[in-house]
């Protein structure tokens, strides 16, 4: 949380963006397990909120993803054809699906800024995608967008340095982790 709140505020709505994304995701598993505990008040409750988050996250994440977008179709063909080849080696089940989404330029130009400052996207999409289910997204393109995003602590429009070395990726890891189950 320090890290977001000592980043000067994107101009384009992505840190808000971004936000929503874990929110929706937190409202879903709420949903989920109020239902297999039986608490049905809580899951309807719940349940109504997802459409609402869902208008708020569309709203907000127009303009970042648009802005992405196009940085995704100015990448070279070689370029894109690597991060295609990275997505096809990362996740071959969703790979196609994925593609032929209109958010792919979005995770396109993504990864080649991972990529750029240090990260690896193989290891990255891998991590999205293990960590929290993908079922119920109606953009997979999007969702692992955003969720690179927080896992590199890119944010659209501002500039990010890679950790300087894998000991302190994992201390970077770690302690986001540990953040998430308090």
């Amino acid at each position: 949380m320090k890290a977001v709140l000592g980043e000067p505020a994107p101009q384009d709505g992505a840190l808000l963006t971004i936000v929503l994304d874990a929110l929706l995701l937190a409202v879903i598993a709420a949903q989920h397990w109020h239902r297999t505990r039986g608490h049905h008040q809580q899951a309807e409750a719940a349940r109504q909120t997802i459409p609402h988050l869902r208008t708020a996250y569309r709203a907000t994440a127009a303009e970042p993803l648009t802005t992405l977008r196009q940085r995704g179709e100015r990448l070279t063909e070689t370029l894109r054809r690597r991060q295609e080849n990275t997505l096809r080696r990362a996740l071959p089940e969703l790979a196609e699906q994925i593609l032929a989404e209109p958010g792919w330029p979005s995770l396109a130009a993504t990864l080649a800024r991972a990529e750029a400052v240090g990260h690896t996207p193989t290891a990255l999409l891998t991590q999205a995608t293990v960590r929290r289910e993908t079922d119920t997204a109606t953009s997979l393109s999007e969702v692992l967008t955003w969720r690179l995003h927080r896992l590199t602590d890119l944010i659209a429009g501002t500039t990010s340095s890679a950790p300087a070395s894998p000991s302190a990726a994992y201390r970077q890891t770690n302690t986001r982790q540990q953040r998430r189950t308090r």
